[in-house]
């Protein structure tokens, strides 16, 4: 598992309409198996899915703490145990995963909802949201100093106050839902838009940024090391039970491979039923995974949770978001209505009749 020194891949200085091109339009598709290829892998040991033709199941996933279920299934031999073959590929950036997606060169994956739901709504009409991931845990985080909560956030409109983020992402949704909410928008700061959520971290630390939104457990990482303030969170942005990233697959594979799927999310729910019923003992075997320590794990994880079923309350928080992503200009305003189609559950209905 990489360091979070790599956790997200640059974008480089893009306007809003090339960022959106270059992440959701059809070139997608593009050199996506030779970019795999310089991934790390891990795999358990081959067996075949009951009730399958297919023996390998390629999960793409982000180093974040919304698959830390997934990680801990991947880490125990859970997967191994209910007869599946996984293959897990870790990926620098949501770009990356979701381009391997629609290459065919993974089967699903990890990711922030917000990249599948923009890539949809710009052509490629074959991605569906098949269930959740991780909940919670997008953070909106203030450096010593700086702002202690959303009201005095609100009160620095147009004095200077920095605010960092990464567009397209649900990072810029926790800044921007709480910002609306608060009756200001981008105009009363002076915002930076990063490359990467460690360079965020970073300009954070250094106070060259005052406030900026991270995920955990890096989140948790910054704030630990340098003093800083939570002010809010996805769940305060977007939701309750605000999904932040989800499981993604295309039609073709649902179709093909109901079964699959299925038992993979059963074993997902397992994992994060264990995680929940000893969770000291689930940080033990993360801490290596995360390359994290035990005080900033056990903090992190349960700040942003596994969400193994995306029930009405989680769909109901991706509506929610999705008019700020409208709000943004990354959707048009006569397609907020997208995740009543963008979101499938019939794998996911199909894995809960699972014993």
């Amino acid at each position: 598992m990489a360091k979070y020194d790599s956790l997200f891949h640059p974008i480089g200085s893009l306007n809003r309409r090339g960022f959106i091109r270059s992440c959701c339009l059809a070139s997608l598709a593009l050199i996506a198996s030779s970019s795999c290829s310089r991934k790390n892998e891990q795999s358990s040991t081959p067996q075949a899915s009951t009730g399958s033709s297919k023996t390998t199941l390629r999960v793409g996933h982000l180093p974040a703490g919304c698959v830390s279920h997934l990680l801990l299934a991947n880490k125990r031999g859970l997967f191994k145990e209910a007869g599946l073959n996984v293959e897990l590929t870790q990926f620098n950036g949501p770009g990356e995963n979701l381009q391997a997606l629609v290459a065919g060169a993974r089967d699903v994956i990890h990711n922030p909802w917000t990249n599948t739901v923009a890539a949809y709504a710009k052509g490629t009409n074959k991605l569906r949201i098949i269930s959740g991931s991780g909940k919670g845990g997008i953070e909106l985080v203030a450096h010593q100093g700086s702002v202690k909560t959303l009201a005095d956030l609100a009160k620095a409109a147009n004095s200077g106050l920095r605010i960092g983020t990464l567009q397209l992402d649900t990072l810029e949704l926790v800044v921007f839902g709480h910002l609306k909410k608060l009756g200001v928008d981008y105009s009363g700061y002076k915002m930076t838009f990063f490359p990467s959520m460690v360079g965020m971290g970073e300009a954070l630390m250094k106070s060259s940024v005052d406030v900026c939104s991270l995920a955990q457990p890096y989140a948790q990482t910054v704030v630990a090391k340098s003093g800083g303030t939570y002010l809010g969170d996805s769940n305060g942005a977007w939701g309750p039970e605000a999904s932040d990233c989800v499981i993604s697959s295309t039609t073709d594979f649902i179709q093909k491979e109901p079964n699959l799927i299925a038992d993979y999310l059963a074993v997902l729910r397992k994992s994060a039923d264990a995680m929940n019923q000893d969770y000291k003992s689930a940080i033990a075997d993360l801490v290596p995974v995360y390359a994290s320590t035990e005080d900033v794990l056990s903090v992190a994880l349960k700040r942003q949770v596994p969400q193994p079923v995306m029930d009405e309350k989680g769909v109901q928080s991706l509506k929610n978001g999705v008019g700020f992503l409208a709000d943004l200009g990354y959707l048009k305003k006569d397609q907020t209505n997208l995740i009543d189609t963008v979101f499938d559950g019939s794998v996911q209905e199909k894995s809960l009749k699972l014993t």
